[in-house]
């Protein structure tokens, strides 16, 4: 025989051997487990298995919403004629800076000579005409900026026709807002804070205002359906001594409200975030929690103030029945603002919501 064949024949008998002790540990392993003495824990039908509750607690809140926007540059001012006639006079060349004041052009307007029938002494009828007279309208730029002339010398403009345009030297900032942040926001005050990406320090500007735009966005769907898409924004003018220029982004941010040592629940034990809610009393029995109204106060997007409905001494289930759909919503929602972003109880906030 052969060493080949002998070599054969071991390496046979070899993977035989391999293969016998691993169907043997697996027979092992299926019918007789290490710990066979040992029984499965169950569960005590006995323990008690409470719901998690929470009372409320009296805490400083700071309603203060944040939001992403940009700098825009203000719109054109249109300059109409207020006077009838012919251009005979320009005051400013197209292009120049003017403030707001400033002699604009002249119009003249023709006033014919009115035509008048007389008899002389002879009894002969006469006609007479009087001299053309003229009335001369200034028109003057009602802003401060640069002007863009639309007039030349000897064009005529009736009252009401746009003459030129200015573009104001000046900014303001837009911050597009949810509808979450809307509710936050129904006593908007008069001044927001302002941060630049990469620009100068935090400032404040004042003339804060709640606008609707004019323009609405629209795209089509996978079924060529037309969907229109409008945002209302938050103004607020900057100020002239703040360098921006426009199209840099910024971050809006608005207190809406404070309240000190106020009853307070975290928002995920309330359904309803505006004026009313709901809550889930429990009591001592631990029987089935009643649903129980409330009136809310302002929030900062991680607790909401309690108004009326109920006393320190309540239970209430700290997460409602549609808090996590509601949660699970906020975290698909909260991104780097202008969506929902839970705050802090103590005096600031980074909630946005």
């Amino acid at each position: 025989m052969s060493s080949s064949t002998r070599s054969k024949r071991v390496l046979a008998i070899a993977r035989t051997l391999i293969w016998a002790i691993i169907a043997l540990a697996l027979v092992k392993f299926a019918f007789f487990p290490a710990n066979g003495d040992d029984t499965a824990e169950s569960l005590n039908p006995d323990a008690n298995y409470t719901q998690i509750t929470v009372t409320p607690t009296k805490a400083d809140i700071t309603n203060t919403v944040r939001a992403k926007g940009t700098v825009q540059s203000d719109p054109s001012v249109t300059v109409k004629a207020s006077g009838e006639g012919e251009v005979t006079y320009i005051g400013a060349l197209d292009g120049t800076a003017v403030e707001s004041g400033t002699p604009i052009l002249e119009v003249r307007k023709e006033i014919p000579g009115e035509t008048t029938t007389s008899v002389d002494a002879e009894g002969t009828p006469q006609m007479q005409t009087t001299p053309t007279t003229y009335s001369y309208t200034t028109i003057y730029a009602n802003a401060t900026g640069t002007l863009h002339l639309n007039a030349l010398i000897g064009q005529r403009f009736s009252i009401g026709d746009p003459v030129a345009t200015i573009q104001p030297s000046t900014f303001s900032a837009f911050a597009t807002l949810n509808a979450d942040q809307l509710y936050r926001i129904q006593n908007a005050p008069s001044e927001a804070t302002l941060t630049i990406t990469n620009g100068p320090a935090p400032f404040t500007c004042s003339g804060l205002e709640i606008v609707t735009p004019e323009k609405t966005t629209k795209s089509e769907d996978q079924n060529n359906q037309q969907n229109t898409q409008t945002g209302i924004q938050a103004k607020c003018p900057i100020p002239a001594e703040q360098t921006v220029f426009p199209g840099l982004q910024l971050t809006m941010e608005i207190v809406s409200g404070q309240a000190s040592q106020v009853l307070t629940l975290p928002v995920s034990a309330v359904e309803g975030r505006f004026q009313t809610g709901y809550v889930y009393l429990v009591g001592e029995e631990r029987t089935k929690p009643q649903k129980h109204p409330v009136k809310l106060g302002i929030t900062d997007g991680k607790i909401v103030e309690i108004t009326e409905g109920l006393s320190e001494s309540d239970s209430v289930l700290e997460f409602t029945p549609s808090a996590k759909k509601d949660n699970t919503k906020r975290e698909s929602d909260t991104g780097d603002l202008g969506a929902p972003i839970a705050g802090n109880s103590a005096t600031t906030s980074e909630a946005d919501s």
